[in-house]
């Protein structure tokens, strides 16, 4: 930018004026992004030029208007924050190129008066305070603009520049960890900018107060970074009611023919099917005896009827009889697929739930005898404790320079503070199992550290630590949780999208009256689901039913996705009251959120299995050429000519995992002996130094 170029001096918004507009109103968060380095400003601004800094955009609750901020990073620790924020959407923690991270809902000052330039208006700069003495300080001084103050925004490779409407600079930021697009194309879906005709790289600032209900609905959910489906089109939803039609005339169009968009598929996952109608299937109000059609990869149609569902009834658990007759006289266990099979139907007792909770989540191996699985678990022990020991003797020098790690440290102690409070296990101050659970996600930091800590993680270890109490052993537990839920937080959410997608693709196929009807309401793309595949129900059902359902999914059976057909049976539940009060997306979401805590789980898991069954019965029926995602989603194993391999690629992470720790674990006797005596030689020094 040239030095030259014309400049009006923001006003800047102090921490004891926002302190006073903290109780007033606040702002919903809908993008934040760290380490934007503010490149220009007034000259108040002076101290914290060059510095980085977090940029975030928001809307004003009581005003509807759109807000800039802009303020120098910190690392506070509040209590303030709701029990419930901050894990509804995976908010990474990490310094390396990522996308924008949305922010959960958060209430912060929202300022009563327009940080502008000299194209504001005079009565708006008056209201706007001076501090009181001396500059403010670097950890106080922020930059606050609403949107509708400012004539547009400019990007210019990784700068972003705002001008007041007199065409001046109000400031300049450097974004260094990201693209400024990502910003850009939030705010082009949430219609607060427009992209300029006659100036390249231009985009002019419009705010308006009533937004569309959808996109709203969307930063309730913390959703904006996942890709908006366009708005309805009434052309195209004619069309595609008209494609509905084949119920009753058997229209049917060449691949080559079809000339939908994406969105009016049923699936966009396949791209070997060329026929938007490929995948549609049709099912009455009972879920059995409906046509449907499917063309698989082949010119030839064929028609078929949806299974009917089985009626299924859910068993007794695991008990400790039942556990003792399962165990060989060496300690081994004999048959661990029927021990998954009684864990399947009906879960397991309390009372030895800790113990098999071990081997289901890799602890223990089945097969392993008692001396075994003591060596083991004494192996493991000292494993953990020699990562915890890692970051405990971290120096305050060390953890100054490691930015990565101290963010993750820092939202870690805010998650701690807010987890499963109400339950007596982690209920009161200074509870020593609060310090148990920020000790385990610390030494996963150390165990993962290109994962770290993601928001929602201590909802998942929570539950195994108040159940299985032992420090190491809990976190090997939640480890192995990790390992299967490991895409969830996946820093560009792949894992996620991949899961709603499939989601969808399976509910177009049991329940295409409620797909379609979510369909006519834009809510096809299943993000009001976001909250149950993340935490896997974590805030659906009570913490006794929450290990239930655990387990039973733990086990694997009857498919790797069967948290899948949970989901799609509670949504097959609450079909009537959507449909009946025709419900809007908003209105979807609200109520399955309402859902928390009014969920009978054996009737879900029963309806889910029975899905699942319907399911399997009539791809059996089924061409083995067709519904390739549907045979993916349950595990079925497809040749190459068929479609490629399943839909998980576990096996082949694995491989990709086990390839580089060989790399790791090919040392020498020589080189672990010279490595050991480092290692000894490093821990008498350091304690030689601290005691002389």
């Amino acid at each position: 930018m040239a030095d030259n170029e014309p400049q009006s001096p923001p006003t800047p918004a102090f921490s004891k004026d926002n302190d006073d507009m903290d109780n007033e109103s606040g702002i919903e968060e809908k993008f934040i992004q760290n380490g934007v380095l503010l490149k220009k400003a007034n000259a108040t601004y002076i101290s914290v030029l060059n510095a980085e800094g977090i940029l975030t955009f928001g809307q004003c609750i009581k005003t509807n208007l759109h807000v800039f901020e802009w303020k120098p990073e910190t690392c506070d620790i509040t209590d303030s924050e709701s029990l419930e924020s901050g894990w509804s959407l995976v908010d990474p923690i990490s310094r390396q190129p990522s996308p924008q991270q949305p922010a959960q809902p958060a209430s912060i000052a929202c300022p009563t008066s327009t940080v502008s330039g000299t194209g504001s208006s005079p009565s708006s700069r008056a209201t706007s305070e001076e501090p009181a003495t001396g500059a403010p300080t670097k950890a106080k001084l922020s930059i606050r603009v609403f949107l509708r103050d400012l004539k547009g925004l400019e990007t210019h490779k990784d700068e972003l520049r705002f001008y007041n409407h007199d065409h001046t600079v109000h400031s300049v930021y450097l974004f260094r960890q990201t693209s400024t697009s990502v910003l850009l194309q939030l705010l082009e879906r949430f219609r607060c900018v427009r992209k300029s005709t006659h100036r390249k790289n231009f985009y002019r600032c419009i705010d308006d107060p009533d937004q569309d209900k959808l996109q709203k609905s969307f930063s309730e959910l913390n959703i904006a970074d996942i890709r908006a489906r366009p708005r309805p089109r009434p052309y195209m939803d004619m069309l595609s009611k008209l494609a509905n039609v084949q119920q009753i005339l058997p229209i049917h169009r060449p691949a080559s023919q079809s000339t939908l968009p994406g969105e009016l598929r049923l699936s966009n996952l396949n791209a070997r099917v060329q026929d938007a109608a490929a995948d549609r299937h049709s099912t009455d109000e009972s879920h059995g005896g409906v046509p449907v059609t499917d063309n698989g990869e082949t010119n030839g149609t064929e028609t078929r009827k949806l299974a009917p569902r089985p009626p299924v009834h859910r068993g007794l658990p695991l008990d400790a009889g039942t556990w003792e007759d399962v165990k060989c006289p060496n300690g081994s266990i004999s048959d661990p697929e029927r021990v998954k099979e009684i864990i399947f139907r009906g879960g397991i007792k309390q009372d030895i739930r800790a113990e098999v909770w071990k081997y289901l989540l890799g602890l223990d191996v089945w097969e392993h005898t008692t001396q075994q699985r003591d060596e083991r678990r004494a192996h493991k022990t000292q494993e953990y404790f020699q990562m915890k020991f890692q970051w405990l003797t971290m120096t305050p020098t060390q953890e100054h320079n490691f930015t990565g790690y101290r963010e993750r440290k820092c939202q870690i102690e805010k998650d701690v503070k807010r987890t499963d409070r109400t339950y007596e296990f982690f209920a009161g101050d200074d509870n020593p199992n609060l310090a148990k659970l920020q000790d385990i996600l610390m030494t996963y930091v150390m165990y993962n550290f290109d994962l770290g800590y993601v928001q929602g993680m201590s909802d998942l270890l929570a539950p195994i630590l108040s159940l299985v109490q032992n420090e190491a052993e809990s976190f090997w537990c939640f480890v192995g949780f990790m390992h299967k839920v490991f895409a969830n937080f996946d820093i560009d959410q792949k894992g996620m999208k991949l899961q709603l997608e499939h989601l969808r693709v399976l509910l177009s196929f049991v329940n295409e009256r409620l797909f379609n009807y979510m369909r006519e309401n834009q809510s096809e793309n299943m993000y009001f689901c976001f909250r149950w595949l993340l935490v896997w129900f974590k805030r659906e059902f009570s913490n006794s039913d929450i290990m239930h359902l655990w387990e039973v999914l733990w086990t694997g059976l009857p498919c790797p996705n069967f948290h899948l057909f949970v989901c799609v049976a509670i949504l097959d539940q609450e079909m009537d009251v959507f449909i009946d009060g025709q419900f809007s997306f908003t209105e979807i979401l609200k109520h399955v959120n309402e859902l928390s805590g009014n969920l009978n789980l054996a009737a879900v898991l029963e309806q889910a299995e029975s899905i699942y069954l319907q399911v399997k019965q009539t791809l059996d029926a089924a061409s083995k050429e067709s519904h390739h995602e549907l045979r993916k989603i349950i595990g079925e194993q497809l040749s190459s000519s068929e479609g490629g391999t399943t839909g998980n690629t576990d096996e082949d992470e694995e491989d990709e995992e086990d390839s580089c720790m060989s790399i790791v674990n090919e040392r020498s006797p020589e080189e672990k002996e010279i490595l050991q005596r480092k290692l000894d030689e490093a821990c008498d020094l350091s304690l030689s130094y601290m005691f002389f």
